[in-house]
């Protein structure tokens, strides 16, 4: 496995979670792991599109992979299912591997969408989305408090939203 780009933590539930993060080029750089969740940065009307779950917490859409779905089958449903929206194009930008020295790593991957609505949000079958909200790429750190990563994806990610 290649060296991360970055080294992080956060504490999630009382628990210290340490955060390794890879970018990559292409799909193709991808190690052969199972990936549990899929998020993207995603682009509607020029601006990052998130999502405002029933507590009120705001994220990246995205979610976890269903058995023998594909890395795409995810990213369309979850962002189908979270933002009404289909998926126009998309690309890698990176993956983190998650630790808390109890558990085996969990990898989730991150790409960036450009998405084309389809309708008027409902709501997401899972019941845990309840709204939407669009920022702009340098508002996205504020919005999801993902530290030293959030600012490094924003960084990748600003050409795309010029």
């Amino acid at each position: 496995m290649p060296k991360p780009s970055l080294l992080d933590s956060f504490v999630y539930e009382g628990k210290t979670i340490n955060v390794a993060w890879f970018e990559v080029a292409s799909i193709d750089d991808l190690p052969e792991v199972s990936w549990q969740q899929v998020y993207a940065i995603a682009k509607l009307d020029g601006m990052v599109a998130l999502v405002v779950s029933t507590d009120g917490q705001v994220n990246l859409p995205g979610g976890k992979t269903e058995p023998g779905e594909s890395i795409e089958e995810t990213l369309r449903r979850e962002l189908q299912e979270e933002m009404n929206c289909r998926v126009s194009k998309w690309s890698v930008i990176g993956y983190q591997r998650l630790t808390n020295g109890n558990n085996a790593p969990i990898y989730q991957l991150r790409v960036y969408a450009e998405l084309e609505r389809i309708g008027a949000f409902k709501s997401d079958p899972a019941g845990k989305v309840v709204g939407q909200k669009l920022v702009l790429i340098g508002q996205l750190n504020q919005e999801i408090g993902y530290g030293a990563l959030g600012e490094r994806m924003i960084e990748i990610m600003k050409p795309n939203f010029i």
